[in-house]
């Protein structure tokens, strides 16, 4: 029969462990340390898969984030552009609204002056006609 042997075995996570170990046990252990590099090989290729599909997202949010960033700079550019011209289209209804508020006081000084001034002057000539008038009665 075969003599047990000690041996130190170290595991996963790195403890080390102390057993004896028999010469059949070699075959379940070297069975138990490929299924574990599996285990690893299948998480790290599924880590990597996550990587490579975080870059891609992450570069479709880049060019997101710089189509929205020259869409801003375009935006900006129009906004200005009609700003300006609104304060322009504003300033040229402040002018028309100031010539028709303009000519309408000039039409009513026109008119006020035409009724006022021959009433004025037809009321001091009216007092030398009746002088005339009077002149001549006596």
């Amino acid at each position: 029969m075969a003599e047990p042997r000690l041996a130190i075995r170290t595991c996963s996570r790195g403890v080390v462990m102390t057993s004896s170990a028999l010469p059949g046990d070699a075959g379940t252990e070297l069975e138990r340390c490929q299924r574990q590099a599996d285990e690893v090989t299948e998480i790290m290729l599924d880590n990597f898969g996550k990587v490579l599909e975080r870059d891609g997202k992450l570069t479709e949010l880049e060019q997101r984030s710089d189509q929205l960033l020259d869409m801003s700079s375009a935006f900006s550019k129009t906004t200005k552009t009609l700003a300006q011209k609104k304060r322009w289209e504003n300033m040229r209804c402040r002018i028309y609204l100031g010539l028709v508020v303009g000519a309408v006081l000039l039409i009513l000084l026109i008119v006020l002056l035409a009724i006022f001034l021959p009433q004025s002057s037809g009321g001091s000539s009216a007092p030398q006609a009746e002088g005339a008038a009077s002149g001549s009665r006596n």
